[in-house]
C-alpha cells in the first residue's frame, strides 16, 4: 500500500515537471515569437503583455490601431490559435498539480479547514483557466481579422479589463495558497510526507 502511494506521488512529481518544462516552454515561444515582434513592429505592447492592466479606452484604441495594421492584427491572432490555445490548459494543470502535491491543509484563524474549502482551492486552477480562455476568445472576436459591431466592440473593451483583472487576481490567490500550504507542511512534524 506504501509503495503505491509512493508510485502514485512520483507519477504526479512527474506530471508536474512535464507540465512546468511546457509552461516555460510556451511562455519563452509566445514571448520570443510574438510579444516581441509585435512590440517591435508597433513600438508598443500588446494588451495582453501589460501586466499592470488595461483600461476600455486601451482595448478601443487597440482595436482601431490593428484594423490600420494588418499584419500586426496577423500576429495576435496567430498567437491566440498557436501557443494561446494550449498555454492556458497547461498552467492550469500545472498549477492543480502543485496543490495536489502540497495539499491544502493546516489552519485558518485557529480551526482546522473545512473540505468545503478545499473543494473550492483545488477550483481556483481550473477557473483561472476558464477565465484566460475567455479572455483568448474574447480577444479573437474582437481584434481583426474579426469584424465586431460597435455595440459588440463596447461590450468586450468593457468586459475584458474585468477578465484580465479577475485572471490575475485567481493566479495571485492560488500561488499566495500553494506559497501558505508548503510552508505549513514544511514546518509540520510530518511535513516531509507529500498528500
Amino acid at each position: 500500500m506504501a509503495d503505491q502511494a509512493q508510485g502514485s506521488v512520483r507519477s504526479l512529481q512527474g506530471l508536474t515537471a512535464i507540465l512546468a518544462a511546457l509552461c516555460l516552454a510556451l511562455f519563452a515561444w509566445i514571448y520570443a515569437g510574438f510579444v516581441t515582434a509585435f512590440r517591435n513592429a508597433a513600438g508598443q505592447q500588446m494588451l495582453d503583455a501589460r501586466i499592470g492592466g488595461y483600461e476600455q479606452g486601451d482595448v478601443i484604441a487597440m482595436v482601431r490601431y490593428l484594423k490600420d495594421h494588418p499584419d500586426l492584427a496577423a500576429i495576435l491572432h496567430s498567437m491566440y490559435l498557436g501557443p494561446e490555445l494550449v498555454f492556458p490548459l497547461v498552467r492550469a494543470g500545472l498549477l492543480f498539480c502543485l496543490m495536489r502535491l502540497i495539499g491544502p491543509g493546516g489552519f485558518f484563524f485557529g480551526r482546522p479547514l473545512p473540505p468545503g474549502a478545499t473543494t473550492v482551492i483545488f477550483c481556483l486552477p481550473v477557473f483561472y483557466g476558464v477565465v484566460d480562455y475567455a479572455e483568448n476568445i474574447a480577444g479573437l472576436m474582437l481584434y481583426p481579422p474579426a469584424m465586431p459591431s460597435d455595440s459588440t466592440v463596447t461590450l468586450l473593451s468593457s468586459v475584458l479589463p474585468i477578465i484580465v483583472r479577475l485572471k490575475f487576481l485567481t493566479l495571485v490567490v492560488t500561488v499566495i495558497l500553494l506559497a501558505r500550504f508548503a510552508i505549513f507542511r514544511y514546518l509540520s512534524p510530518d511535513g516531509s510526507r507529500p498528500s
